[in-house]
């Protein structure tokens, strides 16, 4: 009975985890150097989760929200298609959070090809704020 509740589980686990490219990704280093030096190509940040903000962090709320494509899509009228983005949630792993898939998927089918997972492999705690990182 225990081997069928692993592998129910395992199963789940894959059909439920994202399997994010490189190049969809950026890292905690790179986007808290981008806020601490308020680089030209600062991105947008969404923080669509229930976690804390980040520095200069845009909280939208769950994208698993049915408001949600209203709500983002209100911060994103006046900008450009080629707009460096940033969506983060923090409540758990990036690669299990219900909330960063739809939130990219979302950006992406509006258009916005230039749309970044924070890499938080564990949360936003140990990932962001134990490192020092800018909180709002």
């Amino acid at each position: 009975m225990k081997i069928l509740a692993l592998l129910i589980f395992t199963a789940f686990g894959l059909f439920q985890t994202p399997t994010w490219k490189k190049e969809q990704m950026m890292t905690t280093i790179e986007l808290s150097t981008k806020i601490k030096t308020n680089a030209k190509d600062k991105p947008l940040i969404f923080n669509v989760g229930p976690m804390e903000n980040i520095k200069g962090a845009i909280a939208v709320g769950a994208a698993t929200n049915v408001t949600f494509g209203s709500k983002i899509q209100s911060y994103l009228t006046m900008e450009s298609k080629t707009k460096p983005i940033v969506v983060y949630c923090g409540c758990c792993s990036y690669s299990s959070c219900p909330n960063i898939k739809p939130a990219y998927d979302f950006l992406i089918a509006q258009g916005f090809k230039n749309t970044k997972v924070l890499e938080l492999p564990e949360s936003i705690k140990p990932d962001w704020v134990a490192k020092g990182y800018p909180m709002d």
